[in-house]
């Protein structure tokens, strides 16, 4: 629990941050070479609309793709590559968020998301997202998502290895998120999210705290997450956007 205290200390400094006021007439004004993928934390979207399209991997196991239309939809999607794993057993997922509102400051959008355990649980979310953003080009997200449909105690066959089961528990869950520029240096930024997937079980918590490194068209991620089981466990993520 000290890492997820440590992070979620960061993540209230970072969001009481505060600046002098600016006399420029470009407060908001898009910084140079910074918030190259303003559609999306680590995992957890923001307000913000895709920009174009992207490919990657994430734990170089989970191929992901997005694209967006006139800064308004976005579409993500992705599915698990887990070498001799069954195809009825790999994880997959697929978002439409629509931006509804896109100031220079604040962003709201509303989403669905349906989740694919295996083929024999399939989910279904809807969630709505506001995204805060700060002159030093700091951004907050909040999140709320509500479980339309799926097993609450799912038995998770991964084909040919075995089952597992867990409790998903209640239908409302929650998570936090903020990016920021690192050390003033144009293509770094410090990622850290917060995830409750069940809000009725405040202990059900994933922490996560990452570095990314990007240039125009490629980003990696590095950094840890942390579960309540408990679990710490390495995150790594690669995009490359066109």
């Amino acid at each position: 629990m000290k890492f997820v205290a440590l992070l979620l200390s960061l993540f209230v400094s970072v969001a009481n941050a505060q600046q002098a006021p600016s006399t420029n007439l470009e407060y908001f004004a898009p910084a140079i070479d910074t918030i190259r993928d303003p559609g999306r934390h680590f995992l957890m979207p923001t307000a913000k609309a895709n920009e174009g399209a992207y490919i990657g991997a994430w734990e170089l196991a989970f191929l992901q793709a997005g694209i967006g239309f006139d800064k308004v939809v976005s579409v993500n999607a992705g599915i698990t590559a887990m070498p001799t794993v069954a195809f009825r057993s790999q994880f997959a997922f697929v978002n439409t968020k629509l931006t509804i509102m896109d100031e220079p400051w604040f962003s709201f959008a509303l989403g669905g998301n349906f989740l694919r355990l295996t083929s024999k649980l399939p989910y279904v979310h809807l969630f709505g997202v506001g995204t805060y953003e700060h002159e030093d080009k700091t951004r907050i997200s909040g999140m709320l998502f509500y479980k339309l449909s799926g097993e609450d105690f799912p038995i998770v066959d991964v084909f040919p290895y075995g089952s597992f089961s867990f409790t998903y528990g209640g239908a409302l869950g929650a998570g936090a998120g903020f990016d920021t520029p690192f050390l003033n240096v144009s293509n770094m930024r410090l990622i850290g999210e917060i995830w409750n997937h069940d809000l009725q079980t405040p202990s059900k918590l994933m922490a996560l705290l990452a570095l990314r490194v990007e240039s125009s068209r490629f980003s990696s991620d590095f950094g840890f997450a942390f579960f309540t089981l408990p679990l710490l466990a390495p995150v790594a993520n690669f995009v490359w956007r066109f």
